[in-house]
């Protein structure tokens, strides 16, 4: 399993390790603008920010009413957030976050910016990202529940402009070359790019419940129209999403098993990491279908 994730690589590395889960070799982060190997912390692709249209991005969002505690950024493998107590209670434990005291003057220092995330109320959110615009970068608006829930904020990501999630998925395949192809699952807009490059190829797309219906019909349009791919839908329900993915990785296994069995009882499938596929306990899960899961943005 591998994250194609908005967050940053570091975010992910470090809430799986708080967690006591096992942290996957590779992560892609900030919508593909990096690729990461967590085995040696090495960047295998990484993209950066023009520097000077950055200050003048989060200049245009101080002048307009933004506050600088709002403002975040990752050079790919880091947060760098204010040090600011509401900030500090929503990373606490993620030990990949810096919080530093003049989160303006770190921008302006840093150089390797791979994300910018600006947070505010919707209004000024929408202004800076017609700002943005005229710098031609990619950008994803969103509500967040950053640094409260309570501040009704909405985020605006800001990432160079030749990135996505299909970029990350196109190069991560083809350095891999998955046997038994792969399979892409997500729920947002930015998850598009990815979905598309599953059907490209010829693989499942499997899109969460929550996602809005435009993206789905625009997915299922787009298999419909190449005549490749497959779309399918998973439940908004922790337990039943993982069962899905649970089979799906049992039936990868019984790939393996097959070719595994015509090459000789003693012979195995070279340098192929393993998943332990463990049956599910459905005692207790309720089948309904307008259940939602709850946490921090993806």
């Amino acid at each position: 399993m591998i994250f194609v994730t908005g967050r940053t690589v570091g975010d992910i590395e470090g809430e799986l390790k708080q967690k006591g889960k096992n942290v996957p070799p590779i992560i892609a982060g900030d919508n593909g603008a990096v690729i990461y190997y967590t085995k040696t912390g090495e960047f295998l692709t990484k993209k950066t920010l023009d520097h000077e249209a950055v200050l003048k991005m989060v200049d245009n969002y101080l002048e307009n009413g933004g506050n600088k505690d709002y403002i975040r950024f990752t050079n790919g493998e880091k947060v760098f957030a204010s040090c600011q107590k509401d900030v500090e209670k929503y990373y606490e434990g993620n030990r990949k976050v810096k919080l530093v005291n003049d989160i303006y003057q770190e921008i302006q220092q840093t150089q390797d910016m791979t994300k910018v995330t600006l947070a505010e109320k919707e209004e000024i959110i929408k202004q800076s990202k017609e700002f943005v615009k005229g710098y031609n970068c990619w950008t994803d608006k969103d509500a967040t529940e950053f640094p409260r829930k309570d501040c009704k904020n909405y985020r605006l990501d800001i990432a160079g402009n030749n990135i996505s999630k299909g970029d990350a998925v196109k190069w991560i395949t083809k350095k891999l070359s998955p046997q038994y192809g792969f399979i892409c699952i997500g729920n947002g807009a930015n998850d598009i790019s990815m979905f598309k490059e599953a059907i490209d190829n010829n693989m499942t797309v499997a899109m969460m419940q929550n996602t809005s219906p435009q993206v789905l019909a625009e997915m299922e349009q787009y298999a419909k129209e190449r005549k490749r791919g497959k779309v399918e839908v998973i439940p908004c329900n922790r337990h039943l999403a993982n069962e899905y993915i649970l089979k799906k990785a049992k039936m990868f296994e019984g790939y393996m098993a097959k070719k595994e069995k015509e090459m000789g009882k003693r012979q195995r499938l070279p340098d192929l990491p393993r998943v332990k596929v463990s049956k599910i306990d459905t005692k207790n899960i309720s089948r309904g279908t307008g259940l939602q899961t709850k946490g921090r943005e993806r």
